[in-house]
């Protein structure tokens, strides 16, 4: 299985960061202005903007979407994007703060409230959630009507049931309402989509983020991508666990109630947003409300989506054919790191690579799950923002080709194992 790489990566990155690899050397880079890192920021994101919607598919559908295997030049050049982005990220946290950032988070964002092509169909599917409401944990085998019959040309008839749950089938309800036409249902999401971008950045900066971190997180390309231009739902549950991160220490309870209505949106959150509960003192009952969390948020998931959900999610996790030995030692990589935050015991900045593997199978947008658990430390929480945008492309299932994973992704390790991308402000 080719994603196994990925598996065996995030392992390699994971143990490396133990033995304190991740840190021997440190990348020397020009001390630009802001200005121009701001520049290299948005001229690379236009670019890769421009190259999907070269390379998406032909079709009468009202946003073109990426084709499954857009070609050696689509992949090369959007992973090589993605480095230079990373790079100029790391220049820009050495910079001066201040209107640069302001004027070039504004123009990436309305580059993604605009852009006219999607890099995923998920959006599609969240219409159609949207559109039967509780029925999408069963659809009926019946296309929709209309322009929303192009839902159906993407993802069959009946489309897959739903994974998400019960409250975020409740808000896709209310978001179709907005809009007549599947196009404007479509921007309808995005345009929710982009507001929670904005509210995560309010909240990262109420955690306690410092301005040079937040700069990352608000002129961030692939973060913007994946939850501005795709609108992947992943957005609303970390909004909601941030939130938590931020209340965690005067209103505890309320934090753990807000990790819990993130798991009513997407259920892997019932632990990936654990980690914020690691402030709560003392230790007994930081546990307990863990295990609350936890406990709540599968009732809740059966009470509100029942045995319905249950079966969508088997049967996702079944269909894959992606798991395997690997992922499941990632996995449990991931669920002992998650368990040793919450003990306040050492972090791992790796564990960018590794949160994704709590999944069924690997997707770019997983790695959003990461930062929950990098709130805590702001060094994991500079690798996260840091690395997303390489992170992301290479885990990009329509990216994925041999020479990505047997090539690209081993020199990336190789790399990271020499190479700290750890930035010292100037």
């Amino acid at each position: 299985m080719i994603f196994s790489v990925y598996y065996l990566a995030a392992l390699i990155l994971a143990a490396g960061d133990l033995r304190g690899r991740l840190a021997a050397w440190t990348i020397r880079l020009p001390a630009l202005d802001a200005w121009a890192w701001c520049a290299v920021l948005l001229c690379t994101y236009a670019a890769q903007l421009f190259i999907i919607l070269d390379a998406a598919q032909k079709t009468p559908w009202p946003i073109p979407i990426v084709a499954p295997a857009p070609g050696d030049f689509v992949t090369a050049s959007t992973i090589a994007l993605g480095a230079i982005q990373v790079l100029a990220l790391a220049g820009l946290y050495r910079a001066r703060i201040g209107a640069p950032v302001i004027a070039t988070g504004g123009a990436m964002l309305l580059l993604s409230w605009s852009a006219p092509v999607f890099l995923n169909a998920d959006i599609y599917a969240y219409v159609g959630n949207g559109l039967l409401g509780a029925a999408a944990y069963a659809p009926p085998n019946a296309p929709f009507a209309g322009d929303l019959a192009f839902i159906n040309a993407r993802w069959g008839t009946p489309v897959p049931p739903a994974t998400y749950g019960p409250l975020w089938l409740t808000i896709a309800h209310l978001v179709v309402t907005l809009a007549p036409t599947l196009a404007g249902k479509l921007f309808a999401f995005r345009a929710l989509s982009l507001a929670l971008f904005v509210a995560l950045i309010a909240l990262l900066r109420a955690c306690g983020l410092p301005p040079r971190i937040l700069a990352l997180a608000a002129l961030n390309p692939g973060l913007q991508l994946q939850f501005v231009v795709d609108a992947h739902n992943d957005i609303l549950p970390v909004v909601l666990v941030v939130g938590a991160a931020a209340l965690v220490r005067k209103l505890p309870y309320a934090a753990c109630g807000l990790i819990v209505v993130a798991a009513l949106v997407k259920l892997p959150y019932a632990l990936a947003g654990l980690p914020v509960l690691a402030a709560m003192l003392p230790a007994s009952r930081r546990y307990a409300a863990c295990a609350l969390v936890v406990v709540a948020s599968a009732a809740l998931s059966w009470f509100g989506g029942g045995a319905a959900y249950a079966r969508a999610l088997i049967g996702y996790a079944a269909s894959s054919h992606l798991a395997g030995i690997l992922h499941g030692i990632a996995a449990l990589a991931a669920l002992a790191a998650i368990a040793a935050a919450v003990m306040g015991a050492r972090r791992l900045r790796a564990a960018v690579w590794l949160m994704p593997m709590l999944g069924a199978y690997t997707a770019s947008w997983y790695a959003m799950w990461s930062l929950p658990y990098a709130l805590q430390r702001r060094r994991i929480a500079l690798y996260f923002f840091l690395w997303f945008p390489l992170v992301s492309v290479l885990a990009e299932p329509s990216l994925a080709t041999p020479w990505t994973m047997f090539v690209l992704v081993p020199i990336v390790v190789a790399l990271s194992l020499r190479y700290s991308l750890q930035p010292r402000p100037s």
